[in-house]
């Protein structure tokens, strides 16, 4: 399973110096201080050994009508919570619950489910032949070190606990328990976890299939999580 380490570097992901951007696999979605993070071996849920954990991607062909949320409701099975999905959905389980996770337009609802939060309306994604969904979970510290990175779609998170504060070149934003949080493609970013506890969150991304999904990059942040 691939693998993260702490404050050293991926042979082939960065350089000794940090000087340069690298591009890396899904698999590899974020460097987490002493955690690993694997693929997860059962699809659509984090192993209780793993603090974070790819839970599954998903290809699809076009973008729904926008403009566009993420939508998060729950369900009692995954069965029902599939019966519901759409080509831009996922489902996944997550804090004893089943979870449908779907790009749509604002204010729709699937027919059987719990409606949970859904996000304002999402920055752009870029166009590309077709798309692809990254779902993760990350239960984390606030001694985790997020190394810097940017997406090539638009990132989002919901949290299941806790709290974070995400610093990007103009400003940072915040989010707790049962709040979302979205930052735009290709954005210079800097997660932190925030508060005394751990945050537990899920957290996608939703790109073009063509592109990279993820890049390192040497940015210095100006610690405004800080201040």
């Amino acid at each position: 399973m691939p693998r993260l380490l702490v404050s050293g570097c991926l042979s082939g992901v960065l350089t000794a110096s940090g000087a340069a951007l690298a591009q890396v696999k899904p698999s590899d979605i974020h460097e987490h201080g002493a955690v690993a993070c694997i693929e997860s071996p059962t699809p659509g849920k984090r192993p209780s050994t793993a603090d974070c954990a790819i839970l599954l991607q998903k290809k699809f062909s076009s973008l729904p009508p926008g403009p566009l949320v993420w939508r998060f409701e729950n369900f009692p099975t995954v069965k029902a919570a599939q019966g519901a999905s759409t080509a831009a959905s996922v489902v996944v389980e997550a804090a004893g619950k089943v979870w449908l996770l779907t790009l749509a337009e604002k204010g729709g609802r699937s027919n059987s489910g719990t409606f949970v939060a859904e996000t304002e309306l999402f920055p752009p994604i870029p166009p590309g032949p077709s798309y692809n969904i990254v779902v993760a979970e990350a239960d984390l510290g606030p001694e985790a070190n997020v190394m810097t990175h940017k997406h090539s779609g638009p990132e989002t998170w919901y949290l299941l606990s806790g709290e974070q504060c995400l610093e990007l070149p103009d400003r940072a934003l915040r989010a707790r328990a049962g709040g979302t949080m979205s930052a735009p493609a290709e954005t210079p970013m800097k997660l932190n976890i925030a508060g005394p506890g751990k945050r537990d969150a899920l957290f996608l991304v939703v790109h073009d299939s063509s592109k990279p999904f993820n890049t390192f990059l040497d940015w210095n942040p100006k610690g405004l999580c800080q201040k």
